[in-house]
């Protein structure tokens, strides 16, 4: 009979769950897998190191490190708490990598429920895409207790070109929502403005060639901010008032062009805020600092309003 450490469970063949099973099976690993869509498992069935089980319990069962890689905090629970879940076959020193992107609270609850039957747990979302998870060039964020990434250490080194091991459990997913948060806004904030430009009459392409070579487009973490605010030095190359005056002319072109400048309105408003607090004077890049303070609940200076 095969030992249960000799495999290692992926339970959720989603897109990148499925990329990330293929990837390790064409490089020698032994995996058992799940998936409730049984039309998902069809692909493995051909791979002589890959059993298909008929359930999460069954999936645990059969190995001792479970990967879980699902849609949300929900089926996770579902999977390991379930009627049918892996929690019915845990063994003491087992070891569940939590890869969705979930809940924080339901994490750590999760987390606590495995303690309790004597199996640990690590989160370790991924950052990147499913041609990255297919070719094993993701990038891991792990949160957890160090012995218990170092069994993990071996897979998230198959599956990643980096592995960040960000701190406690829970702390893998922090920072992947940290990273998601910047991204969907980058989102929405790069769609409002090339809509916005085309509104203004300039061509998009134009505008495009523009934006990827100043810090507009190319990001304030690889410009502006190392010079500056991480650096300790808030002395302005450009002040927030001037940053006030500036996106308000914007903002009063769009709008008199029937264009909703949704960003613009509220970085505006949280720029006004921290001239309040009396870092008006101060580069743009001090907004790290106004956040820092705020967030700190710490009293702000007032300053002078500007509009």
């Amino acid at each position: 009979m095969t030992e249960r450490h000799e495999h290692v469970g992926l339970i959720g063949l989603g897109t990148m769950g499925a990329a990330m099973a293929t990837h390790l099976l064409n490089k020698g690993w032994s995996l058992v897998l799940f998936d409730v869509d049984e039309t998902k498992l069809a692909p493995f069935e051909s791979y002589a190191k890959c059993a298909i089980a008929g359930s999460p319990a069954e999936t645990m069962r059969l190995c001792n490190r479970l990967v879980t890689m699902l849609p949300t905090s929900d089926h996770v629970e579902q999977v390991l708490f379930g009627a049918t879940g892996a929690i019915a076959e845990i063994r003491t020193g087992d070891l569940v990598i939590e890869m969705s992107t979930g809940q924080l609270d339901m994490l750590e609850q999760q987390a606590q429920q495995l303690e309790k039957a004597g199996a640990a747990m690590i989160d370790a979302p991924v950052c990147l895409s499913p041609a990255e998870a297919a070719s094993g060039d993701l990038i891991a964020l792990v949160g957890g207790r160090t012995e218990d990434l170092a069994r993990a250490a071996d897979l998230l080194e198959a599956l990643s070109q980096r592995v960040i091991h960000a701190g406690p459990i829970g702390y893998g997913l922090r920072l992947k929502l940290v990273n998601n948060y910047m991204s969907m806004i980058n989102h929405v904030l790069t769609g409002e403005v090339l809509a916005l430009a085309s509104a203004a009459g300039l061509d998009r392409q134009l505008t495009i060639d523009l934006l990827q070579n100043t810090s507009a487009g190319r990001g304030q973490l690889l410009t502006n901010y190392p010079k500056k605010v991480l650096r300790g030095d808030i002395s302005a190359d450009f002040p927030i008032t001037m940053g006030i005056k500036d996106l308000s002319m914007a903002i009063n072109m769009f709008e008199a062009m029937k264009g909703d400048a949704c960003f613009g309105a509220l970085a505006r408003q949280l720029f006004d805020d921290a001239a309040r607090a009396g870092h008006g004077a101060q580069d743009c890049t001090a907004m790290l600092e106004y956040f820092d303070n705020k967030l700190a609940g710490k009293p702000q200076p007032d300053g002078m309003h500007v509009r």
